[in-house]
């Protein structure tokens, strides 16, 4: 038998994490509570992507919290990042895991969860899935389409580590990965990823609410598309400021595109069916919002150290708190686009 895994949450991540492994041979127990751990026991758990459609089952044990007399290899740990702390805690009976992924948007509190767990076995790691929970089953999207089915179309998962103690851990974490057919790739500074990444589409999320959070009017609402790319571009430069590097390098490529090439492209993105999934989907879930919105504040807390001017971020922050702003008007296009 394959070393065991364990899966603390079982939201869209956790599930298609936990879907894969098992039926990789993998011995996956997941931890999950109330109404998630119900819909499981009744119904199994279920994941279906969204254009193959295709629903995939798997057998896996089914715990509310980790069990100290059960070794676990692998530990993945799939919750919102105001459960991490929490969920990092409950591990710490368990101390024969080789491997302690915390997978998210979490781009803050590193030292504290690492030294929760160990920092040789604490690793850093986002899963680019998207989706959402439909009748007990999670529909989700995974890079795959229906013209491109291969298993090598599925999104990579990043990882990284802080230090070189944790290398061992980084590395059987991404084999165990691959070897149930889950594309992994390694950034060498997985702090400035997280971070980064949480600049790109904090700022997206809040073009998206200040345009009413449907997807049909984001897509309409130029000044909403406008006010995202200028607030990208802001941050990115208060994260130059605090010495932060660009991570992923292709991210300078879409920093120095003109505006008005931008909005349009996240236009005609943000239209797909892909989108209404992987994006609005998530920020429009229950529980979605709140957690973009803590997210979002937390980052704004980082980036204010910079000292720098971030005019479009500030007019889209009032527009994470529901109803505490009106939206921009349907259509809007009063912003003149830059053409730099």
């Amino acid at each position: 038998m394959k070393e065991r895994v364990l899966i603390l949450g079982a939201g869209v991540i956790g599930s298609v994490y936990a879907v894969r492994l098992a039926k990789a041979g993998f011995d996956v127990t997941v931890s999950a509570r109330g109404e998630r751990l119900e819909a499981i026991r009744a119904g199994g758990l279920r994941i279906r992507h969204v254009f193959l459609a295709e629903e995939e089952r798997a057998d896996v044990r089914l715990v509310e919290g980790p069990d100290p007399s059960c070794r676990y290899d692998l530990v993945l740990v799939t919750v919102r990042a105001g459960q991490i702390l929490d969920a990092l805690s409950a591990l710490k009976p368990c101390t024969e895991s080789r491997a302690v992924v915390v997978i998210g948007n979490n781009f803050s509190g590193h030292a504290e969860q690492a030294a929760l767990v160990g920092q040789q076995r604490f690793v850093l790691g986002f899963g680019a899935f998207g989706g959402y929970r439909d009748a007990g089953a999670i529909v989700y999207l995974d890079g795959r389409t229906v013209e491109q089915p291969g298993s090598e179309r599925r999104n990579p998962t990043t990882l990284g580590v802080m230090g070189p103690e944790a290398e061992p851990a980084l590395a059987f974490a991404k084999a165990t990965l691959e070897s149930a057919g889950l594309p992994a790739r390694v950034s060498t500074d997985m702090v400035a990823w997280l971070i980064c990444h949480a600049a790109l589409v904090f700022p997206l999320a809040g073009g998206i609410y200040a345009a009413g959070g449907a997807q049909e009017r984001t897509c309409r609402t130029r000044d909403a598309l406008v006010l995202g790319f200028r607030a990208f571009r802001e941050l990115f430069r208060a994260l130059r400021r605090l010495g932060v590097r660009v991570e992923p390098g292709s991210l300078r490529s879409l920093l120095r595109m003109p505006e008005p090439l931008v909005v349009g492209m996240l236009s005609r993105m943000l239209s797909r069916d892909s989108a209404r999934v992987a994006v609005f989907g998530h920020a429009n879930a229950a529980g979605g919002r709140d957690e973009i919105a803590g997210q979002a504040l937390r980052l704004d807390a980082f980036v204010r150290e910079a000292g720098a001017p971030l005019p479009s971020w500030d007019r889209l922050l009032p527009h994470f708190d529901p109803g505490r702003v009106p939206p921009l008007a349907d259509g809007s296009r009063t912003l003149r686009l830059r053409p730099w």
